[in-house]
């Protein structure tokens, strides 16, 4: 899941907690939305949203 988002422009890093499950992700919101990042998550195959 970390690399589906890093992969991503605008995405300048990411911690990933399976235990948690949770994301924590600094980003630029002009080049990446949160959209976006939920669906490179989902597309890894993982489940993805919002709080």
């Amino acid at each position: 899941m970390r690399r589906a988002l890093e992969g991503l422009d605008g995405v300048k890093k990411a911690k990933v907690s399976f235990t948690r499950g949770e994301a924590r992700v600094t980003y630029d919101p002009k080049k990446v939305s949160v959209e976006q990042m939920i669906a490179a998550v989902q597309r890894a195959g993982f489940g993805a949203s919002m709080p």
